[in-house]
């Protein structure tokens, strides 16, 4: 299925099915980042998700590592009501230029979790 996406300095939001893409002006990303690579890294973040699933929304965290680039996704299947389902998953990629990245945390959210995140990020 296609997904389509608005990313603005290093956060990707999914647009709904029947909303055609806005024209965006293209996010002004750190000097580091290749033209693309935020593109590459949400196909390959797709990738890890099971078929039904879709991302809600991507944001790149900051790294305490120097190399490591880090993501924040909220998740959940594309099926309508499926709101109970709804997960946060962090992917790490090792480096800008990886062409493979690893789940480094999955938390669900049920109807009563509170999430706080904490840091100067």
């Amino acid at each position: 299925p296609r997904q389509s996406f608005v990313m603005v300095k290093g956060a990707a939001r999914l647009l709904p099915a029947e909303e055609p893409p806005r024209a965006e002006p293209p996010p002004a990303g750190p000097p580091c980042q290749a033209p693309g690579q935020q593109e590459q890294h949400l196909h390959l973040m797709m990738q890890l998700l099971r078929p039904q699933d879709a991302i809600r929304l991507a944001v790149r965290l900051e790294s305490a590592r120097p190399r490591r680039v880090r993501y924040l996704l909220v998740v959940r299947p594309e099926e309508a009501g499926a709101e109970a389902e709804t997960a946060l998953l962090g992917v790490d990629f090792t480096h800008e230029g990886a062409t493979h990245c690893t789940l480094g945390m999955v938390l669900p959210l049920w109807s009563d979790t509170q999430v706080f995140l904490d840091g100067d990020g």
